[in-house]
């Protein structure tokens, strides 16, 4: 029903009443003073006019009583739901509670209120809009928020590579020949780009990295960043050993996003454990592709474990522990994979990453 029928229809509901209250009330107040007359005798005795300035006002004062809770209640009610909403008061059940009285059983407007439907129908509308609006900017947020401190938490792993490169170099101790300082400056070049390629290319959408998957060797990419993780300085300490039930793999992945989750697993296993720990990344290949990277560290305790799958974005501006399991734990999902960890303390940790074998080709 459009706007200008609905007002027509309004304003004859309005006369319609009108002339009802008029009627009904004129009639209730002669009654009431024919009876008043018949206990009180003294009535008998005023002036006509008077009686019908009585009839006047109380026709008048039951009129606008009547009008205000058919129009004037129903009317506020509007008025106040929309300064709700100009506040940003989105929840339907507090208008629902708040303004009950337009409703009968089963949400149905009360056929008083009919009039209003449209405008009350229309406000229920935008309320859900505007509800729905607001959690998706908030889940948006929330994803940029995680995934910025994700940015943030990647770097720090080219970082340490550039750190511990730098520290051989100007090492006093130690001699470098021409052909290891140009490999090194190679490495440091490579590394520089790593983090630049971050910060250029990842592209956030509602809070997540574009994946572009290609074909490539799956095993030979893992063996790659195993050695790239052992040649860290930082990691020269630690003993690693690479294992893989096929000599190749042919898979589709996204190689950037991978490199970051694989990174970030290797890398906390060398930076959160004492020197000499064993890192071992072994390949399996049954009924879904494994990928287990086992360390005889520290281990982590439980809460840290289970904190990475319940992170709030609050916790993400104060707290560095666990943003690397919760990093990587996205980048495999964006590959339709899962992430499973397991670790105690003083036992080491095992982190295997799951991944589909459909994407096998």
């Amino acid at each position: 029903m459009t706007i200008v029928r609905r007002s027509m229809l309004l304003s004859l509901v309005f006369l319609m009443a009108s002339v009802l209250v008029i009627s009904v009330g004129f009639v209730a107040v002669t009654v009431v003073l024919i009876f008043l007359m018949q206990y009180f005798p003294a009535l008998q005795l005023l002036d006509i006019k008077v009686y019908h300035i009585l009839v006047f006002l109380s026709i008048i004062g039951f009129y606008m009583y009547t009008a205000g809770w058919l129009i004037g209640k129903p009317s506020l009610a509007v008025v106040g739901w929309m300064k709700g909403l100009s506040e940003g008061q989105y929840d339907s059940r507090f208008y629902g509670e708040r303004y009950s009285f337009l409703w009968r059983k089963k949400d149905k407007i009360k056929l008083i209120y009919i009039p209003f439907k449209d405008m009350i129908v229309r406000l229920q509308e935008l309320t859900a809009t505007l509800d729905h609006n607001r959690q998706e900017l908030e889940q948006a947020n929330e994803l940029r928020e995680q995934w910025i401190s994700g940015v943030s938490h990647d770097i720090k792993t080219p970082l340490s590579y550039i750190k511990g490169y730098l520290d051989v170099m100007v090492s006093p101790q130690i001699e470098l020949a021409k052909e290891e300082k140009e490999r090194i400056f190679r490495l440091l070049s490579q590394k520089v780009q790593e983090i630049e390629g971050l910060i250029r290319t990842f592209q956030f959408k509602h809070g997540k990295p574009r994946v572009l998957k290609a074909r490539s060797d799956l095993v030979r990419f893992l063996r790659e960043l195993t050695l790239d993780a052992a040649n860290n300085p930082k990691s020269a300490a630690c003993q690693f050993s690479f294992e893989s039930q096929v000599s190749a793999l042919p898979y589709y992945f996204d190689s950037k996003l991978l490199k970051r989750a694989v990174q970030n697993i290797l890398m906390n296993a060398v930076l959160h454990n004492p020197p000499e720990t064993s890192i071992t990344v072994q390949v399996r290949t049954d009924q879904i592709i494994q990928i287990i990277i086992t360390d005889n560290g520290v281990g982590m305790p439980s809460e840290v474990v289970q904190r990475f799958d319940h992170r709030q974005p609050g916790d993400l501006q104060d707290k560095d522990e666990g943003i690397g399991l919760f990093v990587v734990k996205d980048l495999i999902e964006e590959h339709r994979g899962e992430l499973q960890v397991h670790s105690r303390p003083n036992r080491g940790t095992t982190v295997t990453i799951l991944l589909p074998l459909d994407a096998v080709r």
